[in-house]
């Protein structure tokens, strides 16, 4: 899995129809402190987020196990939403 921050959405008009009633999300790594990285994904959104909220994503063969993208054409797609990350010495809060 990897920690993301959702950034925004993408329309797409044309599409497979494998992806038809999917919303598509742009989102970027972050670090645990929640710092931004360099890592771009565009993700099937499986739950419901919106900009700027903190998620988990799963990429390759497990983006298509969930059961929305089972047998879809997905190779990443966010799967849980991040409300708390528990580090050592402090906790971050999205």
């Amino acid at each position: 899995m990897k920690l993301v921050k959702v950034i925004g959405s993408i329309t797409s008009t044309i599409k497979d129809s494998t992806l038809k009633g999917f919303k598509l999300m742009l989102v970027q790594a972050v670090d645990p402190d929640l710092n931004d990285r360099d890592d771009f994904f565009v993700a099937v959104d499986t739950i419901g987020l919106g900009t700027g909220e903190i998620a988990l994503i799963v990429t390759g063969s497990a983006a298509k196990r969930t059961d929305m993208t089972r047998h879809k054409n997905v190779d990443s797609a966010i799967v849980a939403k991040v409300a708390r990350i528990d580090l050592e010495s402090s906790v971050i809060e999205s």
